[in-house]
């Protein structure tokens, strides 16, 4: 798979996003030109094929993850306050590009080779927040013996939150489900 401009990048998400046959990430190359309205042939010179295409997908959402990561935690403050940060960055993200994040793990079954999307997903994502976490530990905020497991089980919460949302509402309230949802996983469930 050739370099995709960022220009085409958008038209692509786009393109995907506005299916609504229900094909998604299994649509044709020639669903996706008319959804998108990238040409054919634009299409084929970027992407011999499904899997050039899905692994676009999947490397464009993990990296829109990263990014909105790295944006977040640059906010500063204590590590709750830029752990909190993280996880409505990613909350947002889930809703920027709903069809990609319900059909994030179906469409990882499509590539031959998973291993480095999930390693950049654990450098951009899963590693900073447990190192939040590690940090928060240390300075007495948070009480994590184990913070790589604990930052996979947030993201893959918040993951599952926004497809039952997707899926059972036809869209997710980012700020409305943050708000509920983001201080209870910082907080705890016990009564103090």
């Amino acid at each position: 798979m050739k370099a995709v401009p960022t220009e085409l990048s958008g038209k692509l998400m786009d393109g995907l996003e506005a299916q609504t046959d229900g094909h998604g990430i299994d649509m044709s190359i020639d669903d996706l030109a008319k959804s998108s309205g990238v040409p054919r042939a634009t299409l084929y010179y970027y992407f011999a094929g499904k899997e050039d295409l899905v692994q676009f997908y999947v490397g464009e959402m993990v990296s829109r993850a990263n990014e909105s990561v790295a944006a977040a935690l640059e906010v500063g403050g204590t590590a709750t306050e830029r752990l909190e940060a993280v996880l409505r960055s990613m909350i947002r993200t889930y809703a920027d590009f709903p069809r990609m994040c319900v059909e994030m793990s179906v469409a990882i079954k499509f590539l031959s080779n998973y291993g480095p999307v999930m390693a950049e997903m654990e450098r951009g994502v899963l590693a900073p927040m447990a190192a939040l976490l590690e940090e928060g530990t240390e300075n007495g905020e948070f009480d994590v013996p184990d913070p790589m497991p604990l930052a996979i089980a947030m993201t893959g919460g918040l993951h599952m939150l926004a497809i039952m949302d997707i899926v059972n509402n036809g869209h997710l309230d980012a700020e409305a489900r943050g708000d509920a949802v983001i201080p209870q996983m910082l907080h705890g469930v016990l009564a103090r």
